[in-house]
């Protein structure tokens, strides 16, 4: 856990957890905590776990994604038109995310 700093462990301010640039000052905080890169994703360097960012309610809401995508069936009766607005959104996401991922994995 202090590894990856999760939770904050190491107490970063917000601006040395997720960092897209470098200051003089985030640069001196990660230092002094010795707090090492735990991912990259894209531009945005994280010195904190990133499960440390999801809560309980959107560990619900992704699970949820992943049974209607393994079962075919949908939270509500009915179909797409009578889900709730948050989980059309949810699956779309998710979606568009696994789309990109794919497209990642297909240039290698």
């Amino acid at each position: 856990m202090e590894a990856r700093n999760c939770h904050n462990v190491k107490g970063l301010s917000e601006e040395a957890r997720a960092v897209f640039s470098y200051t003089s000052g985030v640069k001196e905080e990660i230092k002094e905590a010795k707090a090492a890169k735990v991912i990259s994703l894209g531009d945005l360097r994280l010195y904190e776990c990133p499960l440390s960012y999801l809560t309980e309610e959107t560990g619900a809401v992704m699970r949820l994604v992943f049974l209607i995508e393994d079962s075919g069936r949908l939270y509500c009766g009915g179909g797409w038109g009578d889900q709730p607005c948050w989980l059309v959104e949810a699956f779309e996401t998710y979606r568009a995310e696994r789309g990109e991922f794919q497209k990642r994995l297909e240039k290698k």
